[in-house]
């Protein structure tokens, strides 16, 4: 063979191969769902129908995922490494680590050889009583109640308020939703209310990284998102001043994985409330409200619109999760009057260089 024709085989040998894995790895994933053998107690499995895009036809969606992680992680990363370190500014909920040691089974039992681990939590540089402030109206309508009809209400009201806090703040606003429903409705009424004085950007209607990049360019934008937009994304400084979470973000308890993992930990005798949604909200509620003060130099309130935190029980779990930032509670009207206190102390000291 020529030189020029190996190089071609080569390279059809390297396509044939990667083919080869591609369907190896579809016949062990259809096997796991279709037929799991051994496998079928580890893995909650289901079928959904999932809408097209326009034109398309609806097509079948078969998955599987693991009821427990810490079996899977232990053989596929912990034994396989000498050493691992795992680091986030939300691995603890009300400054501790065990409901994370037993996600990932990283918890003492003389049956079982464990890792060796070592903790550490690192105080945050940023002084939360100074840079924030929490807020929860109480005389919205309550989120979870009332059906249809209460949510539209409810989303009324989130927009409203939306509106009402960007007034106060001059812009740079984000609003964080736990569904896409919830976010459309409220971008809706913004718009039916005559749009505001803010440029709008909503989550869905355009890419991520570009939609960020238009918050920060104008300096004075709402942007209302969900999902992705409660982790991972940094804003610092001026563009982002203000924060307004609409629902304590609860996962879906129909939702396979999650109703999964709950019969489980009622299986083995537990409370799946309080051993895993109590503590996963909490992460995801933190996750949320770092998204504000992302350095020394900001400033900002978070705007909570789910009472719940204050008149449930369980809100002191969340409330003791989140930074120390002082809380205020009440009517609307008595809210906003600390709100405009907050925003017009920081204007007038110019804490956020240029103010639109």
């Amino acid at each position: 063979l020529t030189d020029e024709w190996r190089e071609a085989l080569q390279g059809r040998i390297l396509d044939l191969r990667s083919i080869e894995r591609r369907l190896g790895n579809a016949s062990r994933s259809l096997r796991l769902v279709l037929d799991p053998a051994d496998e079928a107690q580890r893995y909650v499995r289901w079928v959904e129908q999932r809408s097209p895009r326009r034109g398309k036809r609806r097509n079948l969606h078969l998955a599987a995922a693991p009821i427990k992680l810490d079996e899977l992680l232990r053989e596929e990363l912990f034994k396989r490494v000498e050493t691992t370190v795992l680091t986030s500014a939300t691995l603890t909920t009300r400054k501790d680590f065990s409901f994370l040691r037993g996600r990932l089974g990283l918890v003492h039992d003389d049956a079982t050889a464990r890792p060796d681990v070592v903790e550490a939590r690192i105080d945050s540089p940023f002084d939360f009583p100074e840079q924030t402030l929490l807020c929860v109206p109480s005389d919205l309508p309550r989120p979870s109640f009332g059906g249809r009809a209460g949510s539209a209400s409810f989303n009324l009201a989130t927009a409203r308020t939306v509106a009402a806090l960007a007034d106060i703040s001059r812009g740079g606003l984000f609003a964080l939703f736990t569904s896409y429903r919830a976010l459309r409705a409220v971008a809706k009424a913004l718009r039916d209310e005559g749009g505001g004085r803010w440029p709008l950007l909503v989550h869905g209607e355009d890419d991520r990284s570009r939609l960020l990049s238009r918050f920060v360019e104008a300096g004075n934008a709402i942007l209302l998102g969900t999902s992705s937009f409660w982790e991972g994304v940094d804003v610092p400084g001026h563009p982002l001043r203000a924060l307004l979470i609409q629902k304590l973000p609860f996962s879906v308890p129909s939702d396979p994985v999650v109703e999964a993992r709950m019969e489980a930990i009622e299986a083995a005798g537990g409370n799946s409330f309080q051993e895993f949604m109590l503590p996963q909200a909490a992460l995801r509620l933190r996750q949320g409200f770092g998204r504000l003060v992302r350095s020394r130099q900001d400033r900002g309130a978070v705007v909570l619109l789910d009472s719940r935190i204050v008149t449930y029980r369980y809100g002191r779990y969340l409330l003791d999760s989140l930074p120390s930032a002082p809380l205020v509670r009440g009517p609307w009207r008595r809210v906003e009057q600390h709100l405009r206190e907050f925003y017009g102390s920081a204007i007038e000291r110019r804490e956020w260089g240029r103010v639109p």
